[in-house]
């Protein structure tokens, strides 16, 4: 690796291994997968004159590796839950640009890292349900649901996206979210569409818990399975399943109740 940054400061290697660190570790946290980490880890890590940087990702942890000179540092931390945030990853991948560039010292980077989560605007909760209240409505009519399950489906897929705010929010176990997510949204999608008179109920109840289909996780398992990272994949993988698990669970459940209830 050669030194881009001119005219800044050398910062202590071990600032930039905390601000390698942080960024693998958010990265991880909002959907990335192993490469981008790398990438991310090894772009910081050449912005501010090392001369090789490593990175061990797993779900739980991440260590980085960084050399400079006679100087070596290594540093571990722990991984919080994993979801899906494009929009702080972008924000966050533009910093990282930035150092790659030379354009900004190692602390100034590492509050503008720090403060990503605050400063990166979210989508109001009424937009975001209603968003995937459409999509899986949507979905519904691609699997040849009639069109007076077209609402119920919008209902139940709302409401759902709703409750799963909130038990995130609350630090609610993820699988018992799913579960209760899916038995909800399936609920309501039945009960409405029993009131519109639909026909496919089974359809609407199928299409109002697609919301929880984790799909860039899958993505990326499968990613990191292909380019040799077998342990975060298996991870990632078993996780996976266990979200399908509950989900159908809570989708069984809702059909188990509410099929078997005649139409009047």
């Amino acid at each position: 690796m050669t030194i881009i940054q001119k005219g800044l400061e050398r910062p202590p290697l071990a600032a930039v291994a905390r601000l390698s660190l942080t960024c693998g570790r958010m990265l991880l946290e909002w959907g990335a997968n192993a490469r981008v980490v790398h990438e991310a880890i090894s772009n910081i890590a050449r912005g501010f004159g090392c001369d090789s940087a490593e990175a061990f990702c797993q779900h739980a942890a991440i260590i980085v590796m960084l050399r400079r000179g006679g100087e070596a540092c290594t540093q571990m931390g722990k991984v919080g839950e994993h979801g899906v945030n494009l929009r702080r990853s972008q924000n966050l991948q533009e910093t990282i640009y930035r150092v790659a560039r030379g354009e900004v010292e190692c602390e100034e980077a590492q509050r503008e890292v720090d403060g990503v989560t605050k400063t990166t605007k979210a989508y109001p909760i009424w937009f975001v349900c209603l968003s995937t209240g459409l999509a899986c409505s949507a979905f519904g009519q691609l699997l040849n649901s009639d069109g007076s399950a077209f609402l119920p489906t919008l209902v139940g897929a709302a409401t759902g996206q709703w409750i799963r705010h909130l038990l995130f929010k609350r630090g609610t176990n993820l699988f018992l979210t799913t579960g209760t997510v899916s038995f909800v949204a399936a609920s309501l999608a039945a009960i409405g569409g029993r009131f519109m008179g639909s026909s496919d109920l089974e359809l609407a109840m199928v299409a109002a818990v697609l919301l929880l289909v984790p799909g860039i996780p899958v993505l990326n398992a499968q990613i990191d399975v292909i380019e040799g990272k077998p342990n975060l994949a298996a991870a990632r993988a078993l996780r996976i399943t266990y979200v399908l698990l509950f989900m159908a669970l809570g989708l069984a459940m809702a059909q188990s109740i509410f099929l078997k209830i005649p139409h009047p």
